[in-house]
């Protein structure tokens, strides 16, 4: 079977999508910057297709800066 790439889609769209052509989706998951705390939609980074589905890793799409990392 053919697995359509979901990398960038946001994770709910990927999983509605996958769902749709009858893969199942065995694991997400999400990861953060150290020490940072990510905001937003989650969307898709990394995808590994197996025997058993289609295995996720989602990051947040907007990452909150910390004062000291502007340039002012």
């Amino acid at each position: 079977m053919r697995v359509p790439s979901v990398i960038a889609r946001p994770l709910a769209e990927a999983r509605l999508l996958l769902d749709d052509v009858g893969v199942q989706v065995v694991s997400i998951v999400d990861t953060a910057p150290p020490g940072r705390t990510p905001v937003g939609p989650m969307r898709v980074v990394r995808e590994r297709t197996t025997d058993e589905g289609v295995s996720l890793v989602a990051a947040a799409s907007i990452v909150l800066a910390d004062s000291d990392d502007r340039n002012v």
